[in-house]
């Protein structure tokens, strides 16, 4: 199983998070949101601030992922967010 952690800076623009050197595997994806107020949003390459999964500032999420799938975030306010990510490869 490999695993690879990252802080991932999101912004504007939906960034992919679960992407390690340019593969995309299945496994788990731990996302933190350490930004103290604001939300990260989570979704589809396609997803805006105010269409997604809003994961609350302080909060984490643990997701089983099948190979191929990717997970991307954009910030849900003004404020770039750092992400915390663990990628549990399978």
């Amino acid at each position: 199983m490999a695993v690879s952690a990252a802080q991932v800076v999101v912004s504007s623009s939906a960034v992919a998070l679960n992407v390690d050197t340019g593969t995309v595997s299945g496994g788990r994806l731990v996302v933190k949101n350490t930004h103290a107020t604001d939300a990260l949003v989570l979704g589809d390459a396609s997803v805006t601030a105010g269409a997604g999964f809003a994961l609350a500032a302080g909060q984490t999420l643990d997701l089983k992922l099948s190979a191929g799938e990717q997970v991307y975030a954009i910030r849900g306010a003004s404020a770039d967010i750092t992400a915390h990510v663990l990628r549990l490869g399978g």
